[in-house]
């Protein structure tokens, strides 16, 4: 499986994390297309077999640097939560955090104000701190 180096520059790109578009305008001379252009080729690039191959290698080859996981962090917090002994506030510490890893608290609230000319005051507002 040979690559040009835009198509391999492209593949680490979204290996890394870019979008399509992103990383077609990283690898290839995109300043004067339309965005519907860019997405269009991006999307063809994509879809071209060689390139997604690469881009799961890429990603396979990721996972397998990773020091910790997901996974591992789920088995550790789960352990501290279903263990009888030990502070109880580490337990339900470990149950919150899981909760949270999983979705089911509720989102975030981020609140723009506008204060003055060019400033912006944000506020995020964490679920915990309702509790």
């Amino acid at each position: 499986m040979t690559l040009t180096a835009k198509q391999e520059g492209f593949a680490q790109s979204i290996a890394d994390g870019l979008t399509q578009a992103d990383a077609y305008r990283a690898n290839y001379s995109a300043g004067r297309m339309k965005a519907d252009s860019i997405h269009v080729n991006a999307s063809k690039l994509m879809a071209d077999t060689k390139v997604a191959q690469r881009v799961e290698q890429l990603r396979a080859d990721l996972a397998e640097q990773q020091l910790w996981s997901r996974a591992d962090s789920v088995r550790v917090l789960r352990s501290i939560a279903d263990t009888n002994t030990g502070p109880e506030a580490a337990r339900v510490s470990s149950v919150k955090e899981l909760n949270a890893m999983h979705g089911y608290n509720e989102p975030a609230k981020v609140d723009l104000t506008h204060k003055g000319i060019g400033r912006i005051a944000l506020e995020a507002v964490d679920a915990y701190s309702k509790g």
